[in-house]
């Protein structure tokens, strides 16, 4: 299970630099934006894949290429982000939570 939380955790990461990288550079000229999903992998882990948009970016006043950034978008992937490292996390807590449950009771004095 920890393998799947981690995994959780650094896909949301991934998702979370991407979407940021993408917001940071809406207004440098001809920047393709930086596409990530999250897949789940044959194994029960988190997978992501990254590609640079293919998306015609509109043209500025004088002919020349802006950004494909759509900030909509790279927003509901932050948003996206945010709930699955809350998610990931309390996952974590409760599995913590039991684990030291299972000790305690684990080394509770016996009655003989």
């Amino acid at each position: 299970m920890s393998s799947i939380l981690l995994s959780a955790l650094r896909a949301n990461e991934i998702l979370q630099a991407n979407a940021s990288s993408n917001v940071a550079n809406m207004n440098t000229p001809e920047y393709k934006a930086i596409q990530t999903t999250i897949v789940p992998s044959i194994d029960g882990t988190v997978d992501v894949t990254t590609t640079r948009s293919d998306d015609p970016a509109p043209l500025d006043s004088q002919g020349r290429t802006e950004s494909n950034v759509d900030v909509a978008n790279d927003l509901t992937d932050m948003i996206q982000a945010k709930t699955g490292f809350e998610a990931a996390l309390s996952a974590i807590t409760v599995r913590e939570g039991m684990l030291d449950d299972l000790m305690t009771s684990l080394t509770r004095e016996r009655p003989q």
